[in-house]
């Protein structure tokens, strides 16, 4: 997976008893301590107002078109729900350090069923930020050459950008590893920024330009007002893709807040200054059909190039043009890449979560990245820049932000009362107690402001409206069908597959027929995950001799010698069993043509029945778990496991290494807790 998402060789078997590494399951919280990446705090919080300030590259012309001289007013109050929503997406990121965003707050707080509709929801979100990054990118190059925003060549370029952004993370070249050269790029684009607000408030400095033509509720009339509010939540587009951060850059508790509670106040206050210093560059005009602004019209595709344009005298306008279109543009392109990358790990997370099929995020075999949803991506995103329609993307985007955030602080508020006790590195705060928890008050009035938006979008944005509920009606359809007819489950029920079962990568040991012992532990899916790849690597020279590869998957109840072997025995070990073999099945069935039996065998000893299952099955190797290391010191004289062999090598393992028929693969045994 991008980013680090994917296997990375872990849960690689070691043979006939050469230990391997842990394997570590996708939901197992890193090991303290939390490992700092070289990035100081001023560092980090650049490349973190970087990843949600690039939007005023877009938004600020959309915005103004309808909150006129109110546009850094607005900005400033969708700052507050900004802000707001920094602290519940702090708190959740830093609870459960997974990727997902809202779908994982959700999964967590609620269930499947609202992760997915708030997955679904912001998935459209990125694919619509990669589309406005890449459409603006040929309007921003203007300076340049004006052909490159002509009708026609503006979609090229956009789909050649989307393109390159597609071939950069199949080849996950994204930028991890390469922070410190993205940190000076994040630094340039609030330079850049801090620039034209400073070189502004020199040139273009009329205040009263701000107040001209307005007569509040009457124009911007209060649709008007609310319809840019909602839209300018346009302006925070990566906060999600921010919320990915999580598990790749890690901070002290301290540093944390520091980061959370700056980014909460600069981000909206940069907004709304560039805001400020846009119309008195290019100021709200009466016209025809009432009050205008070019930001909104002719610049509502560049709207930061614009309002440089209008800088005097001209050779501060043409420096500042130059250097907007020298930074805006790889910050554009950066942007880009960046929501590719996560709207390539959201749909990666909702396949290993079984909400939508597997091969939707099946990973490539060499750079472990999920190659069939970035290409699918791509192709929806140069669809969504052929209208050339800002405006309409934004109100699309405005949908899903709002429903994906209210479930998202929701779903924080919902936490603090199911898992009061949960280690939360950061919380939001000032809260009232509600039993032995205590809600965090900035979370309640998010969720009720977010929520009113996604009404008022609903009421006032009738393109976005039916494009939105369309989204969230296919979505819904395709993920009950899915749930009931192929994986025969309900809708609120978590299901979850290894990483491994969505790649490719070749082992160099394969097997076409090979058994698998399970014990209904929760290592049983690595287990049954690695036996998979090796099963997977003979699929093809399987189908050219006629045959298949195969997984006996088999769990042995051991019967004492007191009983008879078909002895009735308690209802709660048959259960057990085919709960594990049932679980085994569907991990195991992950893999293309690879055919699953699975069986329980009686036998006196664990170790028996499973040599009598191979012999039963003739099995080219077993692929077996290592037992838990004993917790009795002493060594065999007094029941602990003998010094003289490794600690993995528990009873029914020795007795297999020593008397299998066949290859044994012994997986990395768990470690003492």
């Amino acid at each position: 997976m991008n980013g680090g998402a994917g296997t990375g060789g872990e849960g690689e078997p070691a043979v006939n008893g050469q230990d391997g590494p842990r394997p570590r399951r996708p939901e197992e919280p890193r090991a303290e301590p939390i490992l700092e990446r070289g990035l100081g705090v001023p560092w980090l919080f650049a490349a973190a107002y970087s990843a949600v300030g690039f939007s005023i590259y877009f938004a600020l012309g959309v915005v103004a078109e309808r909150g006129l001289g109110l546009t850094p007013l607005i900005f400033l109050a969708a700052g507050l729900l900004f802000g707001l929503t920094t602290l519940s997406y702090v708190e959740g990121g830093a609870m459960f350090r997974q990727r997902g965003g809202s779908s994982t707050f959700a999964r967590y707080a609620f269930n499947e069923l609202i992760a997915f509709i708030a997955g679904w929801a912001i998935l459209i979100d990125y694919l619509i930020v990669i589309a406005l990054a890449a459409l603006s990118v040929p309007h921003y190059l203007e300076p340049v050459s004006g052909d490159f925003a002509k009708p026609g060549w503006e979609v090229a370029v956009a789909a050649v950008v989307i393109a390159a952004v597609c071939v950069l993370n199949i080849l996950n070249v994204t930028g991890r590893g390469r922070q410190r050269s993205l940190a000076l790029l994040a630094l340039a684009d609030l330079g850049l920024q801090l620039a034209v607000i400073v070189v502004g408030m020199l040139v273009v400095m009329h205040p009263d330009r701000l107040t001209a033509h307005i007569e509040l509720f009457t124009e911007p009339s209060f649709r008007d007002i609310v319809y840019a509010a909602v839209v300018a939540m346009l302006a925070y587009a990566g906060i999600e893709a921010a919320s990915d951060l999580a598990p790749d850059i890690e901070v002290s508790r301290r540093d944390l807040r520091r980061i959370a509670s700056l980014g909460a106040i600069a981000v909206p206050l940069g907004y709304a200054l560039m805001a400020a210093i846009a119309l008195m560059a290019v100021p709200v005009v009466a016209g025809p059909d009432g009050p205008h602004t070019a930001l909104g019209g002719e610049f509502v595709e560049e709207p930061v190039l614009g309002v440089v344009s209008a800088f005097h005298p001209h050779w501060v306008a043409e420096t500042m043009r130059w250097l907007v279109a020298l930074v805006a543009t790889p910050v554009l392109i950066w942007a880009a890449s960046t929501s590719m990358l996560g709207v390539s790990r959201h749909i990666y997370t909702l396949a290993i979560n079984r909400q939508i099929p597997s091969w939707l995020g099946k990973l490539e075999k060499h750079k472990a990245t999920p190659y069939v949803a970035i290409v699918i991506s791509g192709l929806i995103a140069i669809g969504l820049v052929v209208p050339t329609n800002v405006k309409l993307l934004a109100g699309i985007y405005a949908f899903g932000a709002t429903l994906a955030i209210t479930i998202a602080h929701l779903s924080i508020i919902r936490l603090r009362v199911k898992a009061p006790d949960k280690r939360r590195p950061f919380r939001v705060p000032i809260g009232f107690p509600w039993g032995p928890a205590v809600l965090p008050v900035p979370s309640i009035l998010a969720a009720v402001l977010s929520a009113l938006a996604f009404l008022s979008v609903l009421a006032y944005h009738t393109t976005a409206r039916w494009v939105g509920l369309g989204w969230m009606a296919f979505g819904l359809t395709f993920y009950v069908i899915y749930r009931k007819v192929f994986e025969g489950t309900t809708l609120t029920k978590r299901v979850s597959v290894p990483e491994h079962a969505l790649t490719k990568q070749v082992p160099e040991i394969e097997f076409s027929n090979i058994l698998v012992p399970v014990f209904g532990t929760r290592f049983d899916d690595d287990i049954v995950a690695t036996a998979g790849r090796l099963a997977a690597a003979e699929q093809a020279e399987s189908r050219r001799d006629g045959g298949e590869s195969r997984l006996d998957v088999v769990y042995v109840i051991e019967v004492p010698l007191t009983l008879p072997l078909d002895a009735k025995l308690p209802k709660e070990r048959e259960e057990q069993a085919q709960r594990a073999l049932e679980r085994a099945r569907e991990v195991g069935e992950e893999y293309e043509d690879v055919a699953v039996s699975t069986g329980v065998i009686r036998a006196r000893k664990v170790g028996a029945g499973i040599l009598e299952a191979a012999r039963r099955g003739n099995a080219e190797a077993i692929v077996i778990g290592g037992e838990p290391p004993t917790k009795i010191r002493g060594g065999a004289t007094i029941g602990g496991i003998g010094a003289a062999k490794p600690a993995e090598i528990g009873a029914a393992t020795e007795y297999v290494l020593k008397k299998a028929p066949c290859r044994v693969l012994l997986t990395a045994p768990p470690e003492p807790e």
